[in-house]
């Protein structure tokens, strides 16, 4: 079996004194998490006959996004001969593609995620993922947006959002749902700790928002939390109960928590 690329994709990928690459040095360029799905070994095999595959490949200018196209070519006898393709620099492309992804599934005032975003990535969270929930609703917001005006709104919400992921980690999910109602997936959470961290999260959203404080216009937060050893559903499960314990707790005065049982 032969491999070597061309000497066009040898000099991108190197630099201009490049000639060809062989099958070792090309692949060592690929990016350690995308080798598994570039590997060659179906085509070398003759297990397939042609493939497509997408990857990051280091280059003489940074890390690029490839699109290839192989073959395989057999000898008179069908045995596997001769691997044949073509590699596409389509990083422009991806990159757009991220961005729109991105910006539809992100609240463009905080950056958190939307409710899409959200959706989307419970929705990929493994079977078996334990996870909590807090539902989270602002007290005493609509009067910042009355008397201050929406940049005031603005700015409280922008520390809402910053609160939330300075208390959360990079693997737990922190959304803005729409107007000043938040949620937090705290991913792979033990139950027995869910209610110490959300009185944690309770007590800092309570902490005045020096922006609007100075108005005399306090703004607090009542939560509402739940957990499931499965991930929860974006429109029903853990996610309802914990909204249905943020009720209880609207109902009950601000700054207050209360946990599903």
């Amino acid at each position: 079996m032969h491999f070597e690329t061309s000497r066009a994709l040898a000099q991108f990928v190197a630099g201009p004194e490049a000639c060809t690459m062989g099958l070792l040095d090309y692949s060592a360029r690929i990016h350690a998490e995308d080798r598994a799905a570039a590997d060659l070994a179906p085509l070398i095999l003759g297990e397939s006959d042609r493939s497509s595959v997408q990857y990051r490949l280091e280059t003489s200018t940074g890390i690029r996004w490839m699109r290839c196209d192989r073959r395989l070519l057999r000898d008179a006898k069908g045995a596997p001969e001769q691997i044949v393709g073509v590699a596409i620099d389509f990083t422009d492309e991806h990159d757009r593609r991220t961005l729109a992804e991105t910006q539809a599934s992100t609240d463009p005032l905080t950056g958190l995620l939307n409710r899409r975003g959200l959706d989307q990535r419970l929705r990929a969270l493994p079977p078996g993922c334990a996870c909590g929930v807090l539902a989270i609703d602002l007290d005493g917001f609509k009067p910042v947006n009355d008397q201050l005006g929406h940049d005031a709104g603005d700015a409280v919400l922008v520390e809402t959002a910053a609160r939330l992921r300075a208390m959360t980690r990079s693997t737990d999910l922190v959304a803005r749902l729409g107007g000043d109602e938040f949620a937090v997936v705290l991913v792979g959470l033990d139950a027995a700790v869910l209610r110490t961290l959300a009185e944690r999260a309770t007590a800092r959203l309570q902490e005045p928002f020096e922006t609007v404080a100075e108005h005399g216009l306090p703004v607090g937060a009542s939560v509402g939390a739940s957990w499931s050893p499965e991930p929860p559903d974006a429109i029903g499960g853990t996610l309802s109960r914990a909204d249905a314990a943020l009720y209880e707790a609207k109902a009950a005065g601000r700054g207050t928590l209360r946990v599903a049982p």
